[in-house]
């Protein structure tokens, strides 16, 4: 009786603990659902399982952004989706420098500190030349500019970049120079990338260059310290490269934009980019890379209306 009531104890002990080995097992699983789930803009590693039946990524409407589940020969088989999100900040941002408070507000706060975590780890994964190997997957675009513009009431703000002016060196922000001006912005980083956003805007700078309303803003872009002081090294030269008249919208900056990449549908730091910005600072179009026909006819006419709608707005407001 004696054995019999030692070996029923024994096995509810050892039941009881494999139901609380067993409990953590599912967490971590359904956290792992979770995370995969909550990422949206991240391409799934498929399943080792699933990699032996097929090796050829599927196509949907996200941005062909290369993970380590993918290679840019796969990538390159599938057709390139449009932009299918909004490019931008939901608020706009200020031209007046932000203060000691609301610097430290924004750096303790939770949001800040997930996303510089996330932003941290997501370099971490890549490697040096990940960039790099990713311009053999469609020249380094990783969705095709829409053909129409993106609505006023669904659009998102152009983030606030600061920077040397090439006019006179003076300190200045985009906010101050976008505003009442329908802006062609080029975001580029290496002669590359310029030749990219020249591809795109070259057609509309030939026809809108002499409208009061229109400008070409170029940010060069420089986040590696020693790359922007060489830069600013040969301002003479860049100068004597850039006609005078982009001098005052021509800005040098390096400012880091880790946690800006997504929202400005910046995925790859050697490919151009290029938006169109209205008025009031909101990003009504944009594409990266070597433009298409279609994409800079797009361009071209999407310029010609956002100037159509601002000198009716003009009128009416001079009357």
């Amino acid at each position: 009786m004696l054995r019999s009531l030692a070996s029923s104890s024994s096995r509810s002990a050892v039941g009881s603990a494999l139901r609380q080995e067993g409990a953590p097992t599912r967490m971590l699983t359904s956290s792992a659902v979770a995370l995969n789930k909550s990422s949206p803009n991240e391409a799934t590693p498929p399943s080792s399982a699933s990699a032996s039946t097929s090796q050829t990524p599927t196509s949907t409407g996200k941005p062909l952004v290369r993970e380590s589940s993918s290679s840019p020969e796969q990538l390159n088989t599938l057709p390139l989706p449009y932009l299918s999100f909004a490019i931008g900040v939901p608020t706009p941002p200020s031209s007046s420098a932000s203060t000691w408070a609301e610097t430290r507000d924004r750096l303790v706060s939770t949001e800040h500190r997930m996303a510089s975590r996330q932003a941290i780890v997501k370099e971490a994964t890549r490697g040096y030349f990940h960039d790099f190997h990713a311009i053999k997957s469609h020249g380094g675009k990783t969705w095709r500019a829409p053909p129409t513009l993106i609505k006023a009431d669904r659009s998102l703000y152009f983030p606030k970049f600061t920077g040397t002016r090439l006019s006179d060196k003076s300190k200045t922000s985009t906010p101050t120079i976008l505003r009442n001006k329908i802006s062609i912005i080029s975001l580029l980083g290496s002669k590359i990338s310029e030749e990219h956003t020249k591809s795109f805007y070259s057609p509309t700078i030939a026809k809108f260059s002499g409208h009061p309303n229109f400008q070409l803003v170029q940010i060069n872009l420089q986040q590696n310290p020693l790359k922007s002081y060489l830069v600013s090294l040969f301002i003479s030269s860049l100068r004597s490269q850039i006609p005078p008249e982009l001098h005052p919208t021509y800005l040098l900056s390096s400012d880091n934009i880790e946690l800006l990449k997504d929202a400005l549908g910046y995925h790859n730091k050697h490919v151009g980019y290029t938006y169109l910005v209205d008025e009031v600072g909101k990003v009504r179009w944009a594409g990266g890379g070597f433009a298409e026909d279609k994409e800079r006819e797009a361009l071209l006419a999407c310029t010609g209306v956002l100037l159509e709608r601002f000198g009716v707005g003009e009128k009416g407001k001079k009357k």
